[in-house]
Order: C-alpha cells, then structure tokens, then sequence
C-alpha cells in the first residue's frame, strides 16, 4: 500500500507520484478524472490504519479543513476509504512552503512579514469563528504560491473546542512541534485561540529573524524554554525588524494569556496599523509618573544667593515664580552695590582738600566744550545707527513681502520628472517627489498627481509630485478548478485583476467550481480583465428532504413525488412497527438534494396468515355427484406474485366442507378447480 502509484482510488483519482510526506501520511499528486484536474492526495500510512486514534485523527483533519472556506486555506475537495486506504482529497499547490523560503532567503523584509503574518491570521480568524483551534502551526504547515498568497494546510491534530473530547493526543503525549509551542500547550494544559496566536508569533519571530526564539538539545529542553524564558527581541537579532514589528511579536509570544492578544481579529488590527507606519508605537507603556499622581517638588528659597539659585533645578510648575525670584535676588544685589558706592563717594567729596575744590571750579569753560564735543559725536552716532537700522527694517520688510507673495501652482501631470525640476529651480521654486507608484495612464518618469494642484496658490514654493514607475504587470494565476471564492480572492483582491464571470450548466462539475479561464497564464497589466467560466451545476432546483417515517408507501410517495423526486420503495419486516407504514428513508431530514435525485424508503410489511374454508357442496353444483371420488386443487397468485399451487387433495363427493391457510401481506387472487376444470375465483384480502 506504500506505493499506490498508478492505482485509482474511488474509481476516480489516478494517482501519479508521490510528491511529500510526514510523520502520518503521504502525499501524492493525482488527476481527477471526473473534473479533469490536479489534485493532492493525503494517504494515511499503512502502519496507522490499523489504529483506531490514527483514523480518527486523520479523519477529524478532512471533516476540520472541509468545514473551513477561505482563502488563505487549503481547500480539501473529498475523503474517502478503499481496501483500507483512508485518504483526503485536496488542493494541489505547485508551490514551497514558508520554511523552506525562510530557509532560502533568511530573514524576511519587514513588509512581506506582515503580509504573509496578516494572511495567517485572517485563515486562524476563520477557523476559531468556527470553533477550530490548529494547534500546530509552524512553517512548514503554510504554503506559498509563486504570487506570495500564504495558504494554512494539515489539521491533523486540530481541537473543535464546541465538541465534547475533541482533543487527540498520541497515547497521552501533547502533539504538536515543540518550536512553535505555546507555553500552555507545552504543559499539557487546556489550548484556545491564543495558543494559535503565540505560534503565529514565533512563526513571526522566525520571519523577522531568519532563527528561532528557542532552541535546544532536546524537545523537552526546548519546551522548558516556552514556558520560562523570555525570548531575545528581534530587533536585537536583527537591527533592520520595525520597531511596531517587534512590539507585535513580542504581544504575541506573550507567555501570559492576559498580555497575549485575545484573537486573531486584535492581531489584524495591529498588523494594518504596522503596514501602513512601521514606526508606530504599537504598545503604549504607561508613564512612570501618571498624570495628577501626587509629585515631591523641591522649595526654591529667595534669599539665597544667586550662584546657588543657578544650581538649582526647580519643578516645571514653579520655573516662573522661581526666576521672578531670583531676577529680584539680582536686583536687590545690584541695589545694595549702588549704595555702597553712593556712600563711598560721598566720603570722599568731604574728604578731599579745599583747595581741589576751587581748582576745579577754576575751569568751567573747558568743562563745557568738552560736553558740546560728547553730544555732537553722540548725535552723529545716533544718526548713523538709525541709517544702519533703517536700511536694516526695510530689508527685513522686503525679505517678508516676498516670502508672503503667492504664485499661481502649474500644471505638472503628464510631465517629465526630471524636466520640470530643472526649469522651475531656475524660478525658486522646488519640486519634490512624494513617492513613486504604477500607473497605466503615464510612462515611467511622468508626474501622475501633484499637490497642491493646479490653478490653486502657494506661498510655500515647493511642488510634491508622485511620478511613474510605469505600467505595473502581474503574473496571473490558474484557478481552472476552484470554488469561485477563491478565485475571487486570487485573482481580484490580491492581484488586482477584474473578474467577469459566466454561468453555465454542467453536470460533470459542482456548482460554483471555475470550469475555464481566460487569458490562464501569463502577465497582464493590474487592473486588466479575467474571464471566469463558472459552472452552474446540473441546473436542477435545489430541495429538502422531508421527513416520512410513519406515513403509508401511498402518501410517503405522494409527498416526495411532488418534490420532484424520484422514489425506490424496498419492504422489511419489523414486528414493533405498525404494517404497512414507512421505516426508513435513505436521507435524513433536511438533507439539500437535487430534483431528480432518487430517494429509497422502506414500508414495513408484516407476513399475515388467512384461513380459507372452501364449500365442497357448492363446488358439485349443490349436492354430491355421481363418482367415487372428487379432486380439488387451488392456485393463488400473492400480492401479484408468481401463481402456484397451495392446496390438493381428494375427497368423497358427500363431504361437505374443507379448509387451508394461505400467508400474505396485502391480497392474494385464488382459483378453484374441481377435477381438473375451473369451479370458482376468490380474492383474499390480509
């Protein structure tokens, strides 16, 4: 069973090789030939099968995985079980998985991190609206198609966290790769929403560093780690990580479940915020001194001198009061100089000698033309500083009015970058590229937009333009074979690509499924237009089963008939039932069929005994006849079945009367010969 190249399974999947394999199963690609497409094939291994907790793992992985629709997960098509080969049929993914492009190309940019991180995320979002936990996501359980979309495969060890004993575990050991463990999950304790959360941080961790937050000698060493250590931040490994990059990590490897994001839906949110400003702030400690929280503020005194003032570092709150003091400090200090030099001169005007005195009132004209020369050099000074200070003014005023005059904004769009920075510098006025983007309307190196925009006034004299890096061209991806949705999100959301669709009908394909495309492959500028040709189905109507247990064959065929549905009807014995009444029905109510669709119920149908008495008397015409003997023989023909023979025997012409017992279960048709030729027909009804 090993090797299955080659076979079919369900009469439908050629198996052709063997692309993968794991711990439980193998993987293989196949075509289905009903749909004529590629498929991957999930075999569970032979020395599993035979175990009951393997088969039932691999079984809650299809029934997990089935449940979930959504782009960013593997899409499982059908399961089944053949000759002991339980299987899972999914999508077949011509691409690597996450741990090995990691392995690759070593740490990711932190952009494509939070893309690949966010479409992680938005797969968990899903599958935990759903009540289902993964447990065990890591690298090598996310795939990557050649346009970057991230798809969540292998639900093996999945938790329905609504269902009661929905935990598997391996003769009692945790499952899972201890690398990517949650801290809970490495303790063998209870694991929800948030343990996911904490393996998409590492998973994070390992993008932003190309290395694993933990790691050791054994798995129990590394476990030990998960739930005592806390990790290096990735911005010390890996200077180049965003600071809101290394926030989001590290609130997702929390290892308190308080502190860790709560679901994926918060971790999103963080992650948009981290795409659009890689410098946010993501967490916001709280201050060390919160707001209106009792503060020690040190006392200012006034009468110290002003040297110790300068030393001092006064409370925001008091800078004000504290420099008015200490300006009156200075002014009391200068004052008292003042008065000391006042006193000192006038101790020594009485002190000097008389006769210093009249000498010095001796040269009262000297005095004055000394003055009369002070005052003209003052005036000239005067005058030449209010010349110096008014060419100054008028300077200034000009400098004012022509940074305040206002240009009328030109019309840059449509033209060359490069161009139209060197003709307006030459004007004083600067053009600046805001950023560069793709446009279908303007060759690389035009301008798209400006702001401001034309027509309008500026003052500032600087133009921000946004300029061409051409027609941006897309790979397109081949969605032949998947549900609408899909293709929708591939195409169209995460491409750019515009969808047409076309209904048909067909048989051969289920509804909603993309029968063709066009164009399939190739690049194609963003925005261009793909054809969907979507299969319709049969075309038939949609409808429900009802329930009809316990009504009669008639009105149960009545009802189903009326439903446009066609009937089998197949009969059973069962003596705790009522005859004749329907037992079962081969849908359970509310099952969605198809018009059309062939529904088998099952009447039940008790065996009745008659007794028949038959009038020998009335056989011979009203009274014995003339013969030694006489032969009676009677056929029946049971609920329209075959006629045979059920009763023979000889009598004496003179006895009157004999009997027999016939079985049954609606009515039986009997014919009565006496001596070889027809006497009577009768009908019994049981």
């Amino acid at each position: 069973m090993d090797d299955l190249v080659g076979k079919v399974l369900g009469s439908r999947y050629e198996i052709l090789e063997k692309i993968g394999e794991g711990g439980m199963a193998t993987v293989y690609r196949a075509k289905c030939r009903l749909l004529n497409r590629f498929v991957a094939i999930k075999v569970l291994k032979s020395e599993y099968s035979k175990d009951e907790t393997f088969v039932k793992r691999f079984r809650a992985e299809a029934q997990s995985a089935a449940a979930l629709t959504h782009p960013n997960i593997v899409s499982v098509f059908d399961v089944g079980e053949e000759d002991g080969i339980n299987y899972i049929v999914m999508e077949l993914l011509e691409s690597k998985t996450l741990k090995d492009y990691i392995e690759e190309n070593g740490a990711l940019r932190n952009e494509l991190t939070l893309k690949i991180a966010a479409q992680i995320a938005s797969a968990l979002e899903a599958a935990h609206k759903s009540h289902i936990i993964h447990r065990d996501i890591k690298p090598q359980n996310i795939v990557l198609n050649k346009n970057m979309v991230a798809k969540v495969t292998d639900f093996g060890i999945a938790k329905i966290t609504n269902a009661p004993s929905a935990t598997i575990t391996s003769f009692g050991n945790t499952m899972g790769s201890v690398h990517y463990f949650s801290p809970e999950h490495a303790k063998g304790g209870y694991t929800d929403e948030k343990s996911d959360i904490y393996s998409l941080g590492v998973v994070m961790y390992e993008m932003a560093t190309g290395k694993l937050p933990f790691d050791g000698d054994s798995p129990v060493s590394v476990a030990l780690k998960h739930i005592q250590e806390e990790p290096i931040e990735p911005i010390v490994k890996n200077p180049k990580v965003s600071i809101a990059l290394n926030q989001i990590i590290m609130k997702a490897m929390s290892k308190s479940t308080v502190t860790r994001y709560q679901n994926a839906t918060e971790l999103l949110s963080d992650i948009s915020l981290a795409l659009a400003n890689p410098n946010i702030n993501i967490s916001k400690p709280s201050s060390s001194v919160s707001a209106g929280e009792t503060q020690v503020i040190p006392i200012i005194k006034v009468d110290e001198t002003v040297n110790e003032e300068e030393n001092k570092v006064p409370n925001l709150r008091t800078r004000q009061a504290a420099n008015a003091n200490r300006m009156n400090v200075v002014s009391a200090s200068n004052r008292r100089r003042a008065e000391a030099a006042t006193v000192q001169d006038e101790e020594e005007k009485v002190q000097q000698p008389k006769e210093t005195v009249r000498d010095n009132n001796k040269q009262p004209k000297k005095n004055k033309k000394k003055t009369l020369i002070i005052l003209i050099c003052v005036g000239v000074i005067v005058l030449i500083g209010g010349s110096v200070f008014g060419i100054k003014m008028y300077n200034k005023i000009k400098a004012q009015n022509e940074a305040n005059a206002q240009i009328d904004v030109p019309n840059l769009v449509g033209r060359k970058f490069d161009e139209v920075v060197e003709e307006y510098k030459n004007q004083g006025i600067e053009i600046i590229q805001e950023k560069s983007d793709y446009s279908s309307e303007q060759p690389e190196g035009n301008i798209i937009s400006q702001t401001p925009e034309k027509g309008t006034k500026t003052k500032e004299k600087k133009i921000y333009v946004v300029v061409s890096k051409g027609e941006k061209l897309v790979e397109v991806t081949d969605v032949t074979g998947k549900d609408i949705k899909v293709a929708t999100y591939e195409l169209q959301d995460t491409l750019g690509f515009v969808i047409e669709t076309e209904e048909v009908v067909n048989e051969k394909v289920t509804a909603g499924i993309i029968i063709s495309q066009d164009p399939k492959e190739g690049q194609k500028p963003y925005g261009s237009t793909i054809k969907l040709v979507v299969s319709k189905g049969d075309g038939k109507e949609s409808v429900l089963m009802p329930s009809v247990l316990g009504s009669t064959e008639a009105d149960a065929k009545a009802k189903l008939e009326k439903l446009k549905l066609k009937v089998n009807v197949k009969y059973s014995e069962d003596n705790s039932k009522s005859n004749g009444v329907v037992i079962a029905q081969s849908y359970p109510q509310n099952q969605e069929l198809k018009e059309g669709d062939i529904v088998e119920i099952t009447v039940n149908k008790l065996l009745i005994t008659k007794n028949v008495s038959l009038d020998l008397l009335e056989l011979q015409g009203g009274s014995p006849i003339d013969a030694e003997t006489i032969t009676v023989k009677v056929t029946a023909s049971i609920d329209n079945g075959a006629t045979n023979t059920i009763f023979e025997k000889s009598f004496a012409p003179t006895e009157t009367t004999t009997s027999f017992s016939i079985n049954g279960y609606q009515k039986a048709v009997l014919k009565i010969y006496l001596n070889g030729q027809l006497a009577k027909e009768q009908t019994i009804n049981f």
